[in-house]
């Protein structure tokens, strides 16, 4: 096939849709330059001016403008319901919507009439009630063009509502906002654009409404005549002038499609650049990463003692702890059955050695270097009372240097303990003393953020009776619980800056604004960001955001505090340092703070408790160095970097699903169900079966070997045993020969396994 040549580099275009292309763009363009050509420029001024003329052009612009201000008042509001709200005959509502579009105006202007005429439903009594007399008035004018031009409105809102994550007015609400504040001072800024967009498009269509309004208010010069209806009468008496006349009303149209250009008249791709729901011609100022600090050690847990042979080259090694800071991804232990194969983690985080000694969490408290805040510094105006416009070059900003972290100390006396009684998804009771850490990990599906969530009262799929201290609050909305939510990632406000942001939450629990911003500004310091108070949030970095986004929540004074994996999208350097930052500050807390996580560094480094979810069910709920040493759910050893074998107890130890027995030390009452641990620095790998005193042995092969740190980790898979991840040093992998596919013998002693009941 044929193709025409384009001029730039791609794809070209085929003649079989270019010339239908050509043809559409001829037939929308000629009716167009039709009034072009065929208008009278010597006389355009004189027919624009006469009478009726200008008498029309005012009563359509004071019955377009009242169109545009009744579709506002009820137009908005059903916008957000059907964007918002799930509600038995939601699709009719949106056909009715949508019906105006594809329905005749003269038939709309009978429907019309049938319905608000002297004869109609309503009609006698708008008369008999209020005196009201809605056909062949300027009032009955409004009510056709409102009913023609409104689902422009409406549709062009719902859009734009359905493009704007809930999480922002959740988290609105979760500071105390009530929805109508929710709905002022976030949903609308934020949706601003398609709202103007709508609204000129409504404007536009009732200002050029025939039909529905000469059917229903008639063409009564002065009351009801408006410019198309003008038009309409010129072309039987002064077809130069209704010329004229069209060429003013496509004027009008053509300067709302030039004003909405950026919205309608771009490509899609076009407008990628902007971050979702960042104002339009903002410029980003350049952000530096949080990464050139000093290097802070990251927490550890004391490894296991290692059993391996000295021909696996793992012997009297300690095990490496493969923080997230400083290695890549790790194998975790494979699923049961091989069916999983690895998962990045962090490898060696609990003692499950021969000498039977307790696992110890090292450096927990002051493992993270208290210079946090330390480079964070950017170019900013900290020192104005205004705030950053949004286009000012950074090049033009003063530089200032970032405030330090200061000591924190609490705010208020209030101390907060949690009560929750969990019903429906999440079937579970959660008690706390106040300034305990909770930290809530499980599986994808588990139900830790629906956790969050029924506490917050947000989610229809769990229930929770929640007291906090001596207050139940059971029953009372998202605002009024005094529980503030950090989601994943941060849902700042995009147009406001760090300062409005923090006092937020003050300002809707009714604080005063020269306090609210007092004490925003005080919390933004306390975390290292005061400096950047009058950024908007898509001016800063990620972990400066993120401390943003808890300098809003600790503002609120809450007296439950819940952060959605708060960590999760930062790198690991700048994860490291706002650990530290929010491990600080939570120290002086009042209430009860819950974080979902997975990553284990900051369970055992954030948590006094770690609560495991499955299925919506509570399956341990103890220390962090108890769930180290002693986890009751393959999921979470894995994530542990542990392997996991779940089977049952047997006298001599754990009977496995694919037959075989694990031999353990300690074995559990014969018919429990239990899971066994392994570390992986416990199992030993041999190219020849060995002898001596491992009595559980297995053949197998590597599937995959992994760096961890300075140590590999080796997948390896058996016929007669689950899947086992073992971890040895590089020079042993040399000395031993190990590439993917090697044949091995793997062995682990009856003292390097813990069996735990599940």
């Amino acid at each position: 096939m044929k193709r025409l040549r384009g001029r730039t580099s791609g794809p070209r275009t085929p003649i079989a849709l270019a010339i239908p292309a050509l043809l559409a763009v001829a037939f929308l363009l000629l009716p167009l330059l039709g009034i072009l050509v065929r208008t009278e420029w010597g006389e355009l001024g004189a027919h624009l001016t006469t009478e009726g003329t200008t008498q029309a052009l005012k009563l359509s612009l004071v019955v377009s403008f009242w169109a545009l201000a009744l579709s506002l008042l009820l137009g908005v509001p059903l916008a957000w319901l059907l964007a918002r709200v799930d509600f038995p005959g939601k699709a009719v509502v949106r056909s009715l919507v949508l019906l105006p579009m594809v329905l005749p105006p003269t038939v709309g202007g009978v429907a019309l009439l049938l319905a608000f005429g002297r004869r109609g439903l309503l009609g006698p009594w708008l008369e008999d009630t209020f005196g009201i007399t809605l056909p062949f008035h300027t009032s009955g004018a409004v009510i056709a063009a409102t009913f023609v031009a409104m689902p422009f409105l409406v549709i062009s809102l719902e859009g734009a509502l359905g493009g704007l994550s809930p999480r922002y007015e959740e988290t609105a609400a979760s500071l105390g906002a009530s929805p109508v504040r929710v709905f002022r001072t976030v949903t609308l800024p934020m949706v601003a654009p398609g709202l103007i967009a709508g609204a000129a498009l409504t404007w536009a269509r009732a200002l050029g409404e025939f039909g529905a309004t000469i059917t229903f208010a008639g063409n009564l010069p002065g009351s009801t005549q408006t410019l198309p209806l003008q038009v309409y009468l010129l072309l039987q008496d002064s077809p130069e002038a209704a010329t004229s006349v069209s060429l003013l009303l496509l004027a009008i149209a053509m300067a709302v499609l030039v004003a909405l250009r950026g919205r309608w008249m771009s490509t899609p791709g076009g407008r990628r650049g902007r971050r979702s729901g960042e104002p339009r011609g903002a410029k980003q100022l350049p952000t530096e990463p949080d990464a050139p600090r000093a290097t802070e050690p990251e927490p550890t847990v004391a490894g296991a003692s290692d059993a391996g042979t000295a021909g696996a080259g793992a012997a009297g090694a300690k095990p490496t702890v493969a923080s997230p800071a400083d290695a890549g991804p790790a194998v975790a232990g494979a699923a049961i059955g091989g069916s999983d194969v690895a998962k990045p983690t962090v490898a060696g985080t609990a003692d499950a050695g021969s000498t039977g000694a307790e696992p110890a969490v090292a450096g927990t408290a002051n493992a993270e270097s208290t210079v946090a805040g330390a480079a964070d510094a950017e170019p900013t105006n900290a020192g104005s009372d205004e705030p950053e416009p949004p286009n000012t070059d950074p090049a033009e900003l003063p530089q200032a240097k970032p405030a330090p972290l200061t000591p924190p100390a609490p705010l208020t006396p209030d101390h907060w303990s949690l009560h929750a009684v969990l019903t429906g998804f999440n079937r579970l009771t959660l008690d706390a003393e106040p300034g305990t850490t909770i930290a809530v990990v499980g599986p994808n599906g588990a139900g830790k953020t629906t956790l969050l969530r029924a506490l917050l009262g947000l989610t229809p799929r769990a229930h929770a009776e929640l007291r906090l201290g001596g207050t139940d609050v059971t029953g009372l909305p998202p605002h009024r619980r005094h529980v503030s939510w950090v989601p994943q990632d941060g849902a700042l406000f995009p147009h406001m800056s760090a300062l409005a942001n923090t006092a937020y939450g003050p300002r809707a629990l009714g604080v005063p604004r020269a306090e609210a911003r007092r004490r925003a500004q005080e919390w933004l310091d306390r975390l290292g960001v005061g400096h950047l108070a009058h950024r908007r949030p898509a001016q800063v970095s990620g972990g400066q955001a993120q401390r943003v986004a808890l300098a809003r929540a600790l503002a609120a004074r809450p007296r439950l505090l819940l952060l959605d994996e708060p960590l999760a999208s930062l790198d690991q350097t700048t994860r490291a340092h706002v650990r530290h930052t929010l491990r600080t500050h939570l120290d002086t807390f009042g209430g009860v703070c819950l974080i979902v996580t997975h990553d284990p560094v900051e369970a055992v480094s954030l948590a006094d408790r770690v609560l495991v979810l499955d299925e919506g069910l509570a399956l341990q709920d103890e220390t962090p160095a108890e769930v180290t040493r002693r986890p009751r759910s393959p999921w979470v050893a894995r994530m542990l970097g542990r392997n996991a074998w779940p089977g049952v107890a047997a006298p001599e130890g754990l009977v496995l699903p694919g037959g075989g027995t694990l031999v353990t030390a300690d074995p559990l009452p014969p018919g429990t169900e239990a899971l066994a641990i392994i570390a992986p620095e416990a199992v030993s790998v041999h190219r020849d079966k060995p002898t001596g005193s491992p009595r559980n042995v297995w053949p197998g092969t590597i599937r995959e070997i992994t760096a961890s740190g300075s140590r590999l980790r080796l997948l390896i898979t058996s016929r007669e045993a689950p899947d086992l991840v073992a971890e040895i040093t590089p020079q042993a992998a040399a000395e031993l020969g190990l590439t993917d596919g090697t044949s091995v013998w793997t062995s682990v002693k009856a003292t390097e396994t813990t069996v735990v009941p599940t």
